[in-house]
C-alpha cells in the first residue's frame, strides 16, 4: 500500500496532530519525501517522536520506510508512466518527435474509462435524492477547496441560471465562509466537493453542518473518504489521471449531471424561476455607475 493510499484509508483514525502531518505531506509530497526526520518535525512544529508514531500508525516500519514509499510513488506517478517514459526514450535516442497519436489514444482511453468507472458506481436514485434536496432547499451552499473549487463555481453558475438560491463558498474569505455557515440550517443543503487530500477545514465543515442537521450532498472519490460518513447522499467518482494527482473529469461530470437533472426534472418550476430572473433583469437593466457632469463615476 502506498503512502497516499494509507493516508486515505486511515485518515479518520488519526489524531489532530497526525492529520496535520498527513495534510502537509499530501499537499507537499515533492518536499516531504526529501526531508530528514528532524527537518520534517521542524517544518510541522512537532517532535521527532510524533512523526515516527505517525509513520507507524500508517503501517510503516520507520520514517525512512515511509519517506521511501512516498518518493517511489512520486517517481511512479510523475516519471514512471508510459507517456513520460516514452518522452525520455525519444530524448535519449535523439528523436525529436513523440508518438503523439499513441499519446492521444491513451489519453482518450483513460478519460472514457474514468467516466465509465464513475457512472458504474452512480445510481439514479442517488441523483434524484440529491436533486430533491437542492429543489427543496432554502439556500444551497457549494463547498470545496483548491481544485474542488472548480466544481463549486460551476455548480453555482448553473443553478443560478435556473433561479436556485446558491452560495459559492469555494472562493470566499474565512470570515465570509463562516458567516454563511452559521446561518445554514435544516431547511438548506450543502454540496460538498472533496478530493483526495481531503482539506482539513472541509472535513471540519462537514462535521459542523452535521451537528446543525444540515442535509449534505457529498461528491468525493470513495465511500470511505472522511467526508462521506456525514453525508445525506454520496456520489463517488473515479479520479485517475495519467499525470496529475486528481482528475477533474469525474466530479465535473457528476456536477453537470446534478445541474441537468435539477433543471429538467421539474420544468414548470424551472420555467417559473427563469421568468422571474428575466423580469428582474428587465426591471433593473444594465448595472452601471452614474456619472457627474465631468464624466466621473458618482460615489
Amino acid at each position: 500500500m502506498s503512502f497516499l493510499e494509507a493516508v486515505n484509508e486511515k485518515y479518520g483514525e488519526l489524531s489532530p496532530v497526525q492529520k496535520r502531518i498527513a495534510d502537509y505531506m499530501y499537499k507537499y509530497p515533492d518536499e516531504a519525501c526529501f526531508y530528514s526526520l528532524r527537518e520534517m518535525a521542524n517544518a510541522l512544529g512537532v517532535t521527532e517522536v510524533t512523526v515516527l508514531r505517525f509513520a507507524r500508525k500508517l503501517g510503516f516500519d520507520s520514517y525512512v520506510d515511509m519517506k521511501k514509499n512516498l518518493r517511489d510513488h512520486l517517481q511512479a506517478r510523475l516519471l514512471g508512466n508510459e507517456t513520460l517514459r516514452s518522452a525520455s526514450a525519444h530524448s535519449m535516442t535523439g528523436t525529436r518527435e513523440l508518438d503523439h497519436e499513441a499519446m492521444f489514444k491513451e489519453f482518450v482511453a483513460n478519460e472514457l474509462q474514468v467516466l465509465k468507472n464513475t457512472y458504474s458506481q452512480c445510481g439514479l436514485e442517488q441523483v434524484l435524492t440529491a436533486v430533491s434536496l437542492i429543489r427543496q432547499a432554502g439556500t444551497v451552499y457549494a463547498i470545496g477547496n483548491e481544485l474542488a473549487a472548480v466544481g463549486t463555481a460551476y455548480l453555482t453558475r448553473r443553478l443560478m441560471t435556473i433561479g436556485i438560491r446558491v452560495e459559492d463558498l469555494g472562493s470566499q474569505s474565512r470570515a465570509l465562509y463562516i458567516d454563511h455557515l452559521i446561518h445554514a440550517g435544516p431547511e438548506d443543503v450543502a454540496v460538498i466537493f472533496s478530493n483526495p487530500g481531503y482539506a482539513k477545514h472541509v472535513v471540519n465543515t462537514v462535521k459542523y453542518l452535521n451537528e446543525k442537521r444540515v442535509p449534505q450532498i457529498v461528491i468525493t472519490d470513495k465511500i470511505s473518504s472522511p467526508v462521506a460518513a456525514y453525508a445525506t447522499v454520496v456520489l463517488t467518482y473515479d479520479n485517475h489521471d495519467l499525470y496529475y494527482y486528481n482528475s477533474v473529469l469525474g466530479f465535473f461530470s457528476l456536477t453537470n449531471l446534478i445541474a441537468y437533472f435539477t433543471a429538467v426534472g421539474s420544468p414548470e418550476d424551472t420555467t417559473r424561476l427563469r421568468n422571474q430572473i428575466l423580469e428582474a433583469r428587465e426591471s433593473i437593466g444594465t448595472i452601471s455607475m452614474y456619472k457627474d457632469s465631468r464624466g466621473r463615476d458618482g460615489k
